[in-house]
This record gives C-alpha cells, structure tokens and sequence, in this order.
C-alpha cells in the first residue's frame, strides 16, 4: 500500500472510499455522497492522486462509470485513453478561441 501520510485530508478520504477494479467502480453522484465533497474536489482528488502517484482509474460509460483503483493494464489503457480524448478536446476548444480572437482583431482593423 502506498504511504497515505502524504495525501491531504480530501485525498485520503477520496482514497480509501474507492474500491479497485473498474468493475467495482463507484460514480461520482455516489461518491460525493459519502465523502461530502462535491463533483469538482472528487477530480481535484483524482488528479492530485494520480500526479504523486497513485492509480486512480476513472470511466464514463454507462455500465461501469465512476471511479476506481486500476487493478490491470486494460483498466490503465481505458483510463489513459478517455483522457487523452478529453485532453484533445481541451485542445481544440483552446485553438478555436485564439483563431476566434484574432479574427476578431482582424475584423476591427
């Protein structure tokens, strides 16, 4: 088990309420049921954790959506997948905006 000492109290809490395996995954809307957090500190969670190291396994499908402990290289790649896609979507949004303002700029000229 990793070394819980060095999580803050929202990490640790967000932690020990997930089970492992993306078959046990519990969704967010339950999530912050238990631990009292809302939606936006669950991801602030996710992402602490997983930037110092832990394996935090997130999916939005339907069937087995929510968080969990990644216990297999297939959980790992569905996790890395879904957010890479969310990261290429960011991306797009980004670049629209910047060609958004220049455009405008140009048409003020």
């Amino acid at each position: 088990m990793q070394n819980l000492k060095r999580l803050t109290k929202s990490e640790r809490k967000f932690y020990l309420s997930i089970p492992k395996g993306i078959e046990n995954s519990i969704p967010a809307r339950r999530l912050t049921q238990i631990t009292g957090m809302n939606a936006r500190t669950l991801t602030a969670c996710a992402n602490g954790l997983r930037r110092k190291g832990f394996l935090i396994g997130s999916s939005k499908s339907n069937v087995s959506g929510g968080y969990y402990i990644i216990t297999n290289d297939q959980e790992l790649n569905s996790t890395v997948r879904e957010m890479e896609s969310n990261a290429r979507k960011q991306l797009q949004s980004v670049y629209a905006l910047k060609k958004g303002w220049r455009n405008r700029k140009k048409m003020k000229q």
